[in-house]
C-alpha cells in the first residue's frame, strides 16, 4: 500500500535507529566495556523509499527544560498511551485529528503532524497497553503500543514537568 508524503513525514519522523545511536550514551546502564548492541541496520523505509524527514525533538530534558519541575516517571506511559489513542483515528478529518494530537506533543513535532492525512494512517485503534522499549529516565523514554495493524512507537520527553511526545514511528505487524 502506498502512503502519501504526509504520512511518510509523520510516521517516519522518529528515525528511531538514528535517534537511538545519538542517544545511546543516555540509556547505558551496564559498566564500561560491556557489550552494547550497535545499530548497523539499514535506514528506515516506508513504501520502499528511504525516509528523509527532519529528526524529532531529542529524548530527554535539555538545559532550558531543567529550569522547570520534573514530571513523575509513572506518568510517561499514560502520556504515550493518550497520544496513541488520539493518533489512531483515521476516520477524523485532518483538523479534528490534529486538534486531538497537538496538545500531547512538543511544538516542533506537532508542526510536523500538520501534514498528516488521518485517512492514510496504518492503524485505527489501540489494542493494548504501552510497553517501555527504552527505560524512562533522564527525562525521556520510548514506548511500544500495540494497535490493530502493528506497533506504534512513541518517544516522550519531560518538558517542564509534563510528558510530551517528541516523535513516533510505526512497525507493521509481521515485519
Amino acid at each position: 500500500m502506498q502512503y502519501g508524503l504526509a504520512v511518510r513525514a509523520a510516521v517516519s519522523t522518529v528515525a528511531i535507529p538514528v535517534l537511538l545511536a545519538m542517544l545511546s550514551g543516555c540509556f547505558r546502564s551496564a559498566p564500561a566495556g560491556s557489550e552494547v548492541p550497535q545499530n548497523g541496520g539499514p535506514s528506515p523505509t516506508v513504501g520502499g523509499t528511504v525516509a528523509g524527514a527532519t529528526p524529532p525533538e531529542p529524548l530527554g530534558r535539555d538545559d532550558e527544560d531543567d529550569e522547570g519541575p520534573t514530571a513523575p516517571v509513572a506518568k510517561a506511559a499514560p502520556a504515550a498511551a493518550a497520544f496513541a489513542t488520539a493518533w489512531a483515528r483515521p476516520g477524523l478529518d485532518a483538523a479534528r485529528w490534529l486538534e486531538g494530537v497537538t496538545p500531547l506533543c512538543v511544538p516542533r513535532f506537532a508542526e510536523q503532524l500538520r501534514t498528516v492525512d488521518p485517512a492514510n494512517l496504518p492503524a485505527s485503534r489501540v489494542t493494548g497497553r504501552p510497553r517501555a522499549t527504552y527505560p524512562v529516565r533522564d527525562g525521556g523514554g520510548q514506548f511500544a503500543i500495540p494497535t490493530d495493524r502493528g506497533t506504534l512507537l512513541v518517544s516522550v520527553a519531560d518538558v517542564k514537568g509534563r510528558w510530551l511526545v517528541t516523535g513516533n514511528d510505526f512497525e507493521r505487524a509481521g515485519q
